[in-house]
Parts: C-alpha cells; structure tokens; sequence
C-alpha cells in the first residue's frame, strides 16, 4: 500500500488484465454475434447473452472495465484501497473469463 513503485505495476497489470479480456471480448461479439463495435462493456454483455460467459463473470468485468477507465485516465483519482481490495478479491475473474472462453471454443468445434 505505502510503495509507490508496487502500486503502479499493479494498476499496469490490472489495465493489462481487462484489456486482454475486453479485446477478446469485442472480437467475438463483432465477429460471432455481429455486435456493432459500441464499447467493452457492450462486448461483455453481448458475450453473456450469448452464453459464452456466465452471468456473474459478466457483472465482474463490466465493473472491471470502469475501474480499468480510471486507473488509465484519472491518476490522481485512483483510490488505493480499491486497487488493494481488487488485487485480494477479483483476480480469479480473469481466469475465469478464460476458461469460459476457451469452453465455449471447443463447443464450436
């Protein structure tokens, strides 16, 4: 919580985190379910609509793409504790979101 070093590379790799997510999502919504484009959290829901994702990792990385929003834009905004409480609890989304994904692939197949 104190260093300053620390909570950079933890907001880079929660920017990096949802990101990948948020780009994979968008890519199979526009090419899948010929979602139009219209944003990240569009793309989550549109994924979990179409039951590639379940409705909890929908809710958790809709939330993540709004908290991803300020730690790239609002620096001077970002309250610490969130990011800490975020690193404790929401990690496994990510995971999650993946082996979500990657069933979802196989399906197809």
């Amino acid at each position: 919580m104190n260093d300053t070093t620390e909570q950079r590379a933890v907001e880079r790799m929660f920017e990096n985190a949802i990101q990948a997510c948020t780009d994979l999502a968008q890519h199979i919504a526009t090419r899948e379910f010929n979602y139009d484009g219209g944003g990240s959290k569009g793309a989550v829901r549109v994924l979990q609509e179409q039951d590639v994702i379940d409705e909890e990792t929908m809710q958790t990385l809709v939330a993540a793409v709004g908290f991803r929003n300020v730690l790239a834009h609002e620096y001077g905004r970002v309250d610490y504790g969130e990011v800490y409480e975020m690193l404790q609890t929401e990690l496994t989304v990510y995971d999650r979101f993946s082996r979500q994904v990657a069933q979802w692939v196989r399906d197809q197949g």
